[in-house]
C-alpha cells in the first residue's frame, strides 16, 4: 500500500471481513497503531463482515483510544455498520458518529 508521508494512516477494509481474513486486518491495525499517526479506515465496499473481524476492530479501538490516537471511518458501508449493530459493537466502533 503506498502512501505519501503525512500524519494520517490508511487501512483499507476491502470487500469482506471475516475469520479468513482476521489475522490479516489484525497486523495491518497493529502497525496503524505502532504509527501513532490519525488512522483512518476505508469501508465503503465492505460486503460482509463476521464477528471475528468485528471483534478485532473492537480491541484495535479500544487500544488507540487509550493510547489516545485519533481515529476516523472514511464512508463505512451500511453492511458494516448492520452487522456491528447486530453484535451491540456500534458504539465501540463508533460507527454512530455523523450517521443518520
Amino acid at each position: 500500500m503506498s502512501e505519501m508521508e503525512s500524519e494520517e494512516r490508511c487501512v483499507d477494509c476491502g470487500d469482506v471481513m471475516d475469520i479468513a481474513g482476521a489475522e490479516e486486518l489484525r497486523a495491518q491495525l497493529l502497525d496503524a497503531l505502532a504509527s501513532k499517526q490519525t488512522v483512518t479506515l476505508y469501508a465503503s465496499h465492505v460486503e460482509r463482515a463476521d464477528t471475528a473481524a468485528l471483534q478485532v476492530l473492537g480491541a484495535f479501538f479500544k487500544d488507540a483510544i487509550s493510547q489516545k490516537q485519533t481515529l476516523q471511518w472514511k464512508d463505512p458501508s451500511t453492511v458494516l455498520c448492520d452487522s456491528a449493530a447486530l453484535i451491540g459493537m456500534t458504539e465501540v466502533l463508533q460507527l454512530n458518529a455523523g450517521l443518520d
